[in-house]
């Protein structure tokens, strides 16, 4: 009796263990599933009566804690809508900082493209070397021949492995851009998050 007991206990803690990593892998419908099928098990294995119910119960409000916390998504500010770019979502390797937005001019090669409007440049300035194309515009710039782009910007048109940083105000419309470069096929983008709300007081300028 004393062996059945202890083997019982390993395997529900076992069990317990098992559901709860696997709980941390799923969505949250799919965990509420879990739960209700463990604890279903919970009860089947033990011994009728109140007994049975006071560990069903238990074994339930061990994953309270699991379902009441937020989904990896729902941390970082919502769903993104699959823009690896968007702030919220963003891997730190695809950031442009301070410090590479300003020291752009000994990087030629990189080009920086403020999605602002026009009046907002005035109204601000803008970041050294920097072109404007606003959001609404950016697919069908980036989809200009090169000898037409050079002549519009003054700069080379990047070719696909080229580095390309987007900047705004605040890092949200420079995402969105970021992303439509990334579906034409552009492999060496970054948003500069911080942009103008970050680089405007370093360097004294209105934000």
């Amino acid at each position: 009796m004393v062996l059945k007991t202890c083997g019982t206990n390993i395997v529900r803690n076992v069990g317990q263990l098992w559901v709860r990593f696997s709980i941390l892998r799923q969505p949250r419908a799919s965990k509420v599933s879990t739960v209700r099928s463990f604890a279903g098990v919970v009860q089947n294995t033990n011994h009728p009566g109140n007994q049975s119910i006071d560990r069903r119960r238990a074994s339930t409000s061990l994953f309270a804690g699991v379902l009441s916390q937020p989904s990896s998504s729902q941390a970082n500010g919502g769903d993104c809508g699959g823009n690896k770019f968007a702030p919220a979502c963003i891997d730190p390797k695809l950031v442009a900082t301070l410090a590479e937005v300003e020291d752009l001019p000994n990087h030629p090669e990189k080009l920086l493209i403020d999605v602002r409007e026009p009046s907002e440049l005035e109204a601000t300035g803008r970041i050294p070397t920097s072109i404007n194309i606003p959001l609404k515009t950016v697919h069908g710039e980036l989809n200009l021949r090169p000898e037409a782009f050079e002549a519009k910007y003054g700069r080379k048109k990047p070719a696909l492995d080229d580095a390309i940083i987007f900047s705004c105000r605040s890092g949200v419309r420079a995402g969105q851009a970021a992303f439509e470069a990334d579906r034409l096929g552009f492999q060496n983008v970054k948003n500069y998050v911080g942009s103008w709300m970050e680089y405007g007081p370093k360097h004294g300028f209105p934000v």
